[in-house]
């Protein structure tokens, strides 16, 4: 009997481990081919971002969204066939569509066949984790990239001076490739290193653990400039193959005489300088010419010492740019010769180094005479680009598009009206192709267009589409001309989309009002018609070469020409009528109910020049409409009897009144069934008599009388179990009693129903009429549903009044044997006479004071009751010792409360009672036992208990002393608030204890 609510609790356990877990966990159901989830926890929806509800019933392969190809997926698959568990790591993206990883952890659970019944996943999110290798990933690949591309070599060798990696530039410079290195070892592949100063910088920084670097000559490499830089793991080797460097300085001595003999007979001014007090170390025959300066008056000088620049803002800009030089740069700079002449330079400078000095060498070129020439060459442009910028304001004004395209078909320019027609600013399509811009579909049209401008055919009024920078479609209409031998195509662009808009909107409309069903007609204000449509020929019968041109009132009755002309007078007001049903006639002479609508129209102007009216013939809708109300009127009356049904359903359901029930019943019937009277019998198991339960429709009451089973028309069909119709009621067998009742009634026509529960006949129902009646089938179905739910109700009544007898007996045999086991409990323990039943019966009173519900009162009288059921397991050694008991005997007694949990726990019904056994004997300040509870945490109702049962015990004889005094005792009780009782509970045991003995 234990084993399930142990079971219960366990999954209860597991349960909210789950829900609480920080680990999505999704159950999918394996019975199913799609592998369905039918559970997931909190931590999976806060994980997906997905809830519940959105996940049920689904598979887990909505988070991959559109990425099903990933490894770990395939790995899932294989799992679930071979019904295995798996780890993987895959892609997922949330409900908002962000990317994280998911460490995803599959098990299948096997049933006690063996059969997987489900799969269970647990997931966690890694993405910080995937991110991070992924990030170490991208940073390795980069290194290895960046050691990849550069020029100089690398190697890593480890600590045995084995290769681990070296990348390109170092496998160049051995002449091998870095597969055939790595994993071998530096000496045995190249064995001539050995005495080479670059392999012996290599020991001493394995040795010394600093930075050594080298120069060695090596057969076949060539010259090798080695950096050797020490790790903890092996040594990292940086060479430069430098056999080209050398080379190229033996070719720098040899150029260095060249430059000598060219330097000075170089027709350009050259001059060097120290780069370190700037002075002038040498110069040409060429500057002292330009100058107008001997040799020695500028050798061993600065320029500002040699009174080339005196007072030049040039000389700081040029002094610092001497400092600074470390590759060929230009400077233009202004300086005055010795006669006072201005000269413009541009003056080159290189940094060289001549005998290990570092130096600048700077060549001037004389631009005096181009500087002139620029100037005036400015002053030209100036004047161009303000007449330019005039007319392009001017241009900016139109709001047409004016632009030019180059014979590439590139803007070349385009005024500011694109920002509107386009969107788009006019720098940001400037050089941009013009074709990119036009309508996919539109562009072999242009294009063709194109080159018929080019051959030099004008256009005059081409119309194309370009697509506006929204996404928009433009229509733009185009003039544009190529004027001979210039390659620009100059145009000017109009925004039509409007005018096209309108052209294609009036087509549509002209369309629509063509092939419209309904009679569209055009009036003047004179009531002359001026359009008419197919649907107008069709309803009315008159062509539209017979309609237009005559008046209105060859459709419109006599008697309604005012309306016609009411309506034309409202509408040439800018009025626009409410549709309203009218009569026209057709040619034929036939009168048509139509709904006409009427509307103004309006010129561009907005003058109102005549009145549209849309005709619709409504015949069908009136006969429609007919048909819907009688409908209607047959859905009512079957609402009506759905209805009544439901509220017998849920008066059968919500009330365990009988009357109320069957007097609604009687009603539906009544009302449904158009019946004058209606009677419902109920059978008497135990007299036979059939006893009126319900009547509607007499004026005086039958309540109480009897009909004896096999007597009269209702004992008639309660002893046959069928039903009875009687068309006429003056010709049949019946008392003279009930004969009285008709007469007086004026009723005529019977039928009566028995009502049959599980094949025994429960009652009658009797429906009577004041006219001749003969009932249909459909009567007959709803008088036989009625009657079932009436069954229903009398059947559902009797067992619930036949269950609430058994309940109760059943409570009162539970009161009773807990009751006994009070009283022998007393009897055991020596308690004086009656002890468990006034401590039983002034705690429930306490206890509802204390606003105990009745239902908490019910639990409270069976654990007071119960109180001391854990002393029987007290050995009676203990409990019935007449002295006082020692400390190991007190260690029993204490254990009583727990017994007492032992024996009614298992007990179902008792177990909300249990609070006053277990916790009786605790102390509001923690002192008590057997767990020790303090303040509000130990239960009310022991709390309460605690009170009543010292409170007793005091007031009560005992062999080892007399009882106290009412005073003392309460004096008692009042002196261990706060410490053994909660002083809310005392208060409200003296409230109660004035209330009732007036203390």
């Amino acid at each position: 009997m234990s084993e399930l609510p142990v079971l219960l609790s366990d999954l209860q356990l597991l349960r909210q481990v789950i829900e609480s877990s920080a680990v999505g966990t999704v159950i999918t159901d394996a019975l199913h081919g799609d592998q369905p989830i039918v559970y997931v926890n909190p931590a999976f929806e806060r994980l997906s971002g997905y809830s519940a509800a959105e996940l049920l019933g689904r598979n887990c392969r909505l988070l991959q969204g559109d990425d099903h190809d990933q490894p770990g997926v395939h790995e899932i698959r294989q799992a679930i066939e071979q019904q295995q568990s798996v780890t993987v790591t895959l892609r997922n993206y949330r409900r908002d569509g962000t990317l994280f990883y998911n460490e995803f952890t599959l098990s299948p659970v096997r049933n006690a066949a063996g059969t997987v019944t489900h799969f269970v996943g647990f997931q966690n999110d890694v993405t910080a984790r995937e991110e991070a290798r992924l990030h170490e990933a991208q940073v390795h690949q980069q290194l290895v990239s960046t050691l990849e591309r550069m020029t100089d070599g690398f190697v890593s060798l480890d600590r045995d001076l084995n290769f681990i990696y070296l990348n390109a530039a170092a496998a160049r410079i051995s002449g091998k490739r870095p597969a055939d290195l790595a994993g071998h070892n530096l000496l045995t592949t190249f064995p001539e290193l050995a005495d080479t100063a670059v392999f012996q910088a290599i020991a001493r920084a394995a040795e010394t653990g600093t930075v050594q670097s080298a120069v060695s000559h090596m057969e076949p490499f060539g010259t090798i400039d080695a950096t050797v830089y020490p790790a903890e793991d092996g040594i990292s080797v940086f060479t430069r193959d430098v056999t080209r460097h050398h080379q190229m300085q033996k070719e720098l001595r040899v150029s260095e005489e060249r430059f000598s003999k060219v330097f000075q007979a170089s027709p350009m001014p050259i001059v060097i300088t120290r780069s370190s007090d700037q002075r002038l170390i040498d110069v040409n025959e060429a500057f002292l010419q330009q100058v107008g300066c001997l040799r020695e008056e500028v050798i061993g000088r600065t320029f500002q010492e040699s009174g080339i620049w005196d007072d030049n803002p040039d000389h700081d800009r040029l002094s610092s740019s001497l400092q600074d030089v470390d590759s060929v740069r230009s400077h233009e700079v202004r300086l005055r010769t010795r006669s006072g002449r201005a000269l413009d330079l541009i003056i080159s400078m290189v940094r060289v180094e001549l005998d290990g000095e570092p130096c600048v060498v700077s060549l001037a070129r004389d631009i005096t005479s181009e500087k002139a020439a620029q100037r005036v060459l400015e002053d030209s442009e100036q004047r161009y680009r303000r007449i330019a910028a005039d007319l392009q304001r001017t241009l900016d004004l139109s709001l047409d598009m004016i632009t030019s395209f180059d014979a590439e078909g590139r803007f070349v320019t385009v005024s500011a009206a694109c920002q509107k027609i386009l969107g788009y600013a006019p720098e940001e399509l400037l050089g941009r192709r013009y074709i990119d811009l036009v309508h996919p579909d539109d562009r072999a049209m242009t294009a063709r267009e194109d080159t018929s401008i080019t051959a030099g055919v004008a256009t005059v009024a081409f119309q194309n589409r370009y697509l506006h920078r929204s996404g928009a479609v433009v229509w733009l209409e185009w003039a544009a001309v190529v004027l001979p031998g210039d390659p620009v195509m100059y145009c000017v662009a109009r925004d039509i989309t409007a005018r096209r808009a309108a052209e294609e909107d009036q087509a549509y409309l002209a369309a629509i009002v063509q092939a419209s069903q309904d009679a569209i007609l055009g009036v003047s204000l004179d009531g002359t018609i001026r359009s008419w449509n197919a649907g107008a020929e069709q309803l009315y019968g008159y062509s539209m070469t017979e309609a237009v041109g005559q008046p209105m009132t060859l459709i419109v009755p006599p008697e309604l020409h005012g309306e016609a002309v009411g309506m034309l007078d409202r509408a040439g007001r800018g009025e626009s009528p409410s549709p309203f049903e009218s009569v026209r006639l057709a040619k034929d002479g036939r009168r048509i109910a139509v709904c006409v609508t009427a509307s103004p129209i309006r010129d561009v102007t907005g003058r109102v020049i005549g009145v549209s009216k849309i005709a619709q013939d409504i015949t069908e809708r009136h006969t429609a409409r007919a048909e819907i109300q009688r409908l209607n009127e047959h859905l009512r009356q079957q609402l009506r009897h759905v209805t009544g049904l439901r509220e017998i359903d849920q008066a059968i359901a919500s009330t365990q009144d009988l009357s109320i029930t069957l007097g609604m019943i009687l009603d539906n019937v009544a009302q449904e069934l158009g019946a004058d009277a209606v009677t419902l019998l109920l059978v008497d198991p135990y007299t036979l008599n059939l006893e009126y339960a319900s009547t509607r429709g007499f004026t005086t009451p039958l309540q109480g009388s009897t009909v004896r089973v096999g007597h009269g028309l209702a004992g008639e069909v309660a002893l046959s179990r069928k039903a009875l119709s009687v068309p006429d009621l003056q010709n049949a067998p019946i008392s003279p009693a009930w004969r009285d009742v008709l007469t007086r009634e004026q009723l005529m026509n019977y039928y009566g129903a028995p009502l049959l529960a599980k094949g025994k006949v429960v009652g009658v129902m009797e429906v009577l009429h004041r006219q001749p009646f003969e009932p249909s089938a459909t009567w007959l179905a709803t008088f036989e549903m009625l009657t079932a739910q009436a069954v229903i109700a009398v059947d559902n009544a009797r067992l619930f009044a036949e269950l609430e007898r058994k309940n109760l007996e059943l409570r009162l045999a539970y009161d009773e044997t807990i009751e006994g086991w009070a009283r022998a409990l007393d009897l055991r323990d020596k308690e004086t006479e009656g002890h468990s039943r006034r401590v039983t019966e002034t705690t429930v009173e306490l206890c509802r004071h204390l606003g105990l519900s009745s239902d908490q009162l019910v639990e409270v009288r069976r654990g007071a009751l119960l109180h001391d059921i854990g002393k029987m397991a007290i050995p009676d050694a203990v409990l019935l010792k007449p002295g006082k008991l020692t400390d190991e005997e007190w260690v029993l007694m204490k254990e009583h409360p727990g017994h007492a949990v032992d024996l009614l726990s298992p007990i179902k019904f008792l177990r909300p009672a249990l609070d006053i056994p277990q916790y009786h004997h605790e102390k509001w300040d923690g002192t008590g036992y057997p767990v020790g509870l303090k303040g509000e945490a130990i239960p009310l109702t022991a709390r309460a208990f605690a009170v009543v049962d010292v409170y007793d015990a005091l007031t009560s004889d005992r062999p080892y002393r007399p009882a106290w005094t009412r005073k003392r005792a309460l004096e008692h009780i009042r002196s261990g608030a706060g410490t053994h009782f909660d002083p809310r509970v005392v208060e409200a045991f003296f409230q109660l204890l004035e209330n009732e003995f007036r203390i």
